[in-house]
Formats: structure tokens, sequence, C-alpha cells
């Protein structure tokens, strides 16, 4: 049982992601900021979008990412956009296990990009659920400007960790 404790008290007590470190603000519009990485990492893109509150949520490249996970801990995820149905459960690839990273991309990012509001409830595997809300407004205003505002980067858009799901 202490165990169990300690590594949910863990993952909650995680670092919120790259959002947080991603280095200069490019551009800010709504809830949202644009940033742009200083130093980016061997393949990861050079800009990201993040809420101007601390969540784990940022969009980098073509997807939706929720950071800061512990590896081998997610048992399941659902996800809601607006007042709409929740989503069934999904189980995170193997991959996205093994970096601690929830990626969407595809249809589901298209659908949260046209919505006002996301949220996400992550399980683990000791069923401690993590749940993040954020506000969607000037998102797809400030993606629309990132490419204007990282193409000096000549790395955005390039996949960063793990192939998405949907």
């Amino acid at each position: 049982m202490r165990v169990a404790l300690f590594a949910v008290a863990a993952c909650l007590a995680s670092p919120l992601g790259a959002a947080e470190d991603a280095g200069q603000t490019v551009a800010s519009e709504g809830d949202w900021v644009l940033r742009k990485a200083g130093h980016p990492s061997s393949g990861d893109a050079d800009c990201i979008l993040a809420p101007k509150t601390r969540s784990r949520i940022q969009i980098v490249g073509d997807r939706l990412e929720v950071t800061g996970l512990p590896k081998n801990s997610i048992f399941n995820y659902q996800y809601r956009i607006d007042d709409g149905p929740v989503s069934n459960a999904m189980f995170p690839t193997a991959q996205m296990q093994e970096i601690g990273v929830i990626s969407l991309n595809g249809d589901v990012l298209k659908s949260i990009l046209n919505g006002r509001r996301f949220s996400i409830r992550l399980l683990d595997r000791w069923h401690e659920a993590i749940t993040e809300e954020i506000s969607l407004a000037g998102l797809r205003s400030l993606r629309d400007q990132r490419a204007d505002a990282c193409k000096s980067s000549g790395a955005e858009g390039q996949p960063s960790r793990a192939p998405g799901s949907g």
C-alpha cells in the first residue's frame, strides 16, 4: 500500500511537461501561448503551444500531448471536448507508456481544435485518477500563426516522441 501511495504522490508531483520549460514566448492569444524553444532537443519541434495555466497539456507539431507522466504507469485515459460525450476508455501504446506521454492527433486533434474546452482523465495502474481541464480559447488562432512565427527554425512540425492515437 505504501508503494502505491508513493507512486501516486510521485505522479502528482512530477513535472508538468516540456511546455513549462519551452523557452521564449513568441505570441499569446486567449488562454494559450506560443513558445519557441531555446535549445530544442534532437528531433523535437521548435515551437510548442501551451495553456497559460500550469498544465501537462501542450500542442507539439501535429499532436496534442499530455506530458510529465510516470513511465509505464497509465492504465487508460478518456477525454471530453466541450459538453460532448466522454470518449471510450483508451489504452496507451507501449511507446507512450515508455516515455510517459499520451498523444492525440488526426481527427481527434481536429475536434479538439474546434472546441472550447478539453478535459482528459488518466487512470493509473493503482486506479488513482488525474484530471486536466483546459480552455481552448485562442488555440486555433495561435496554431495558424505558428508556421510564420517558427519558420526560421526549420524543424517545426517534426515528430518528437510517440506516434499519436485517436
